[in-house]
C-alpha cells in the first residue's frame, strides 16, 4: 500500500493523534452550546509554535530534497483513505519541487493548459507564503532568485526569495479524480531549470538541527530573528512532543476553523498568531492565504452538535454563485483521519467532494446538500457518511466582497449562539 509522507516528518506522522482531538469536537445538546474559547487554552511560549512550524515544514522539504533531489517536481495522485496528507483537497492534483538558489536565478515554467485552474504558490523556509498567482492558460516563466542576487536574471516574472531553498507547490484542477488524465498530462509539463549541487542535509529528526539549517540558508526577518535565535537553542524533541500536545488542545477547543492567518507572509497584517500559524501545519500544511482561497471547516451542526452518521442527516444549502472569481468547493474528511472516506466503509460508493462542475442549481439558484448514510433520494446531492464523526470543509477561490454572508458558516450558524465562534473573514 502507497504511503504518501510529503506533508510530515517521520517522526511525526504519528500526527493522526490529532484525531482525538477531532472526536473532541465542541458538542452540546438542543440549545445548550459548549463553546470553549480559543483562550481558555495554555498558550506556551512563542518560541516554541515557531519551532514548531519551521521543523514540520524543513522536515518535509529535506524529506524531498533526499528523495527527489532539486528542480524536480514530485506529481502525487490525488490523496485517498490510506495517505498521509491531512484534509487534502480532491479536485485539484498537486505538484511540489524544492528549488536550490545557491548558484544563481532558478526558472519556473508553468505548462500551456485549457481553461482549468492552476496556480503557483511560493513558501520560504519560514513556511510563509511568498507569491500566490492563478497561472495563465498559455503558460508562463517566473524566475526565482535571492534577495542578495546581483548577477543577470533571465526573462520572466521575478519572485524575490530571503530563503535559499524555497518550496515550489502547483496545483492544477481535476474534473475526474485521479482519471482525471489531462490534468496529468497538464501539470507534468511544469519545469524548474537552474544550476544545482551537492548538499549536507540535517537529519529530518534533528529538531535543533532544522532550525539551524534554516537559519543558516536564510536572511533573517525581523520579525521573526530573535524567535529562530532562541528556537535554535532550545527546541528539543522534547519540547516538540509538548507542543504537539499543546496544538492538539487548542485545535479541539475550536481553536481554528479554517485557514485564516495560516500561510500569509511573515509581514501580512492579515497573517495570524504563532499558534494559529503552528496549527496551520496540522491542518493542511501547503495551504493559501485567505485572500486566494479561504476555507471553511465545518465540524458541527448550528445546535454545537458534532456531525456523525448516527446524529442523522445533515443538510446545507448554499448558493450555487456565492461571490467567487473562481471556484468553490466542498469536501467531507472523517474525523478519526482528517482523510476521505475509504468507499469500502460507504456502500462502495465513492463521492468524496461536489463543486460547481458536478452540480446544478436548483429552481432558486441552490444547491443542497445532505450528509448522511443512507441516500435519502431526494433530489438534493447526497455525501455518504459513516455513523462515526466527519467534518466538512467549504473553499472559495477567488473571494470577492460578493461572498460576504453567503458562506456556509454565514448560513449555518446564522442568528445561533454559535455565530460568534465561527465568524467569518469579509472581504
Amino acid at each position: 500500500m502507497k504511503r504518501v509522507s510529503y506533508f510530515f516528518l517521520a517522526f511525526v506522522l504519528c500526527v493522526f493523534i490529532v484525531s482525538s482531538c477531532a472526536e473532541k469536537a465542541p458538542e452540546g445538546e438542543q440549545e445548550t452550546i459548549k463553546t470553549e474559547a480559543v483562550n481558555e487554552t495554555t498558550d506556551l511560549p512563542d518560541v516554541q509554535y515557531y519551532g514548531y512550524k519551521i521543523v514540520h515544514h524543513m522536515g518535509a522539504v529535506v524529506e524531498h530534497i533526499k528523495k527527489h533531489g532539486f528542480h524536480k517536481f514530485d506529481h502525487p495522485p490525488i490523496a485517498n483513505h490510506t495517505f498521509f496528507v491531512i484534509t487534502p483537497a480532491l479536485d485539484h492534483m498537486y505538484s511540489k519541487a524544492v528549488a536550490d538558489l545557491r548558484f544563481g536565478p532558478v526558472i519556473v515554467d508553468t505548462p500551456a493548459k485549457d481553461d482549468r485552474y492552476s496556480s503557483l504558490q511560493i513558501f520560504d523556509m519560514e513556511h510563509h507564503t511568498i507569491f500566490d498567482k492563478v497561472t495563465e492558460a498559455k503558460g508562463e516563466r517566473f524566475v526565482l532568485v535571492h534577495v542578495d542576487y546581483e548577477g543577470d536574471v533571465p526573462e520572466g516574472q521575478v519572485i524575490k526569495s530571503n530563503s535559499i531553498f524555497p518550496f515550489v507547490f502547483i496545483r492544477t484542477q481535476s474534473f475526474a479524480f485521479n482519471e482525471d488524465k489531462k490534468a496529468d498530462e497538464i501539470r507534468r509539463k511544469a519545469s524548474l531549470t537552474g544550476k544545482t549541487g551537492d548538499i549536507e542535509l540535517p537529519d529530518p529528526k534533528d529538531t535543533l538541527g532544522l532550525i539551524k539549517w534554516t537559519i543558516e540558508n536564510s536572511n533573517p526577518y525581523p520579525q521573526t530573528k530573535e524567535l529562530m535565535a532562541e528556537a535554535a537553542k532550545i527546541y528539543t524533541p522534547e519540547v516538540h512532543s509538548e507542543t504537539f500536545e499543546d496544538l492538539k488542545a487548542f485545535l479541539a477547543s475550536g481553536g481554528v476553523s479554517g485557514n485564516v492567518g495560516m500561510f500569509e507572509a511573515v509581514d501580512d497584517p492579515a497573517g495570524g498568531s504563532h499558534k494559529v500559524r503552528a496549527a496551520g501545519t496540522l491542518l493542511g500544511h501547503l495551504g493559501f492565504p485567505v485572500h486566494h482561497a479561504y476555507y471553511q471547516q465545518i465540524p458541527v451542526d448550528k445546535t454545537g452538535k458534532k456531525l456523525a452518521g448516527a446524529n442523522g442527516p445533515f443538510v446545507v444549502t448554499i448558493p450555487y454563485e456565492p461571490g467567487v472569481d473562481l471556484f468553490w468547493s466542498v469536501t467531507r474528511y472523517g474525523a478519526d483521519t482528517f482523510l476521505p472516506l475509504n468507499p469500502a466503509d460507504i456502500g462502495d460508493n465513492d463521492i468524496q467532494a461536489y463543486n460547481a462542475f458536478n452540480t446544478k442549481p436548483d429552481k432558486d439558484g441552490n444547491v443542497t446538500f445532505t450528509f448522511s448514510v443512507e441516500d435519502p433520494k431526494d433530489g438534493t446531492y447526497w455525501m455518504p457518511v459513516m455513523e462515526s464523526g466527519y467534518y466538512i470543509l467549504f473553499r472559495y477561490y477567488g473571494p470577492t466582497p460578493r461572498l460576504n454572508g453567503n458562506t456556509a458558516k454565514d448560513i449555518i450558524f446564522k442568528g445561533t449562539p454559535l455565530e460568534e465562534k465561527f465568524k467569518t473573514v469579509k472581504f
